[in-house]
């Protein structure tokens, strides 16, 4: 099983590109496959949407937070490292133009030696696509109609593609991946984004808060079953976990039982401080070493 961590960057000065580089190159140090990079282009002082991640509903981040851009972050730390992984935690795709993704994401592909994966989802706040100005409804179709139209501008020297949302008509988009199709990781918790994660996606990446994580995974598998998907090469199911009040052995513990239940990628979602942030790193790997 490999092992991922998150990081969050941008909200002090302290968290600058800097402390990207730093925290990147220290990831890969102690031993991590992936760094996770979360996104939200805006925030808001108040939420009338209810967060999933918490039992009232209220986000678990305050309203000044900051944040950059993930595929900036991913971009910097690819360019300091040599083999860690660098992924989206995950993108809201329906906020972001289908091409102009598929054009970033390519870039990326070429910047960081194909040590990219794109994780994406449909996002939880309304306010974020009012302000945006994109519908919130039918969110989620436009993100399987987003997936279906890059996917067509990667792989395709002309690239015809006319779905429900895109229509790119002959549109011509290189270079193309360096390393063949960029993976899209499809994260979300409920049915519906498990189903296009079967359907379409090439892994799932859902969150371990609040529930039981065999019962969890069940519910993905009946879902992939029916959509004739497998896991294996090609095909990655990925679980993180919010670090709380979870001790290093606790999440061992969690870790090693995440592996028994055949996840490919434990994401260690632990709120790591800019002071003293190496041997925080060293910490959870160390925890998760013997899961891998």
């Amino acid at each position: 099983m490999k092992i991922g961590i998150t990081g969050t960057f941008g909200g002090s000065p302290k968290r600058d590109m800097g402390f990207v580089k730093e925290y990147a190159i220290c990831a890969e140090e102690v031993g991590f496959d992936c760094l996770y990079a979360p996104e939200h282009v805006v925030f808001f002082a108040s939420y009338d949407s209810k967060y999933p991640y918490t039992p009232d509903g209220n986000p678990s981040f305050p309203p000044n937070i900051g944040l950059y851009d993930p595929l900036f972050v991913c971009a910097v730390a690819s360019m300091v490292t040599t083999t860690l992984r660098t992924a989206t935690s995950v993108m809201i795709l329906p906020e972001r133009p289908a091409l102009l993704t598929a054009k970033e994401v390519m870039t990326l592909d070429h910047i960081s030696g194909g040590r990219f994966d794109l994780g994406i989802g449909i996002g939880w706040s309304s306010e974020e696509f009012d302000a945006l100005g994109i519908p919130w409804e039918r969110r989620g179709k436009r993100a399987d109609d987003y997936v279906g139209a890059i996917r067509a501008a990667w792989t395709n020297d002309i690239a015809a593609y006319d779905g429900g949302f895109v229509r790119s008509g002959n549109a011509v988009l290189r270079p193309a991946p360096g390393h063949g199709p960029v993976p899209i990781i499809v994260g979300g918790d409920s049915t519906a984004p498990r189903r296009p994660a079967a359907r379409r996606g090439d892994g799932w990446y859902g969150w371990w808060a609040g529930v039981e994580l065999e019962p969890h995974l069940a519910k993905l598998r009946g879902i992939m079953a029916e959509e004739g998907c497998e896991q294996g090469p090609g095909w990655s199911l990925r679980v993180g976990l919010p670090i709380g009040r979870e001790t290093p052995d606790e999440v061992a513990a969690m870790a090693a039982e995440a592996k028994a239940l055949g996840v490919d990628e434990f994401v260690v979602g632990a709120g790591v401080p800019a002071r003293d942030f190496d041997k925080h790193l060293k910490t959870w790997a160390d925890a998760t070493a013997a899961a891998r």
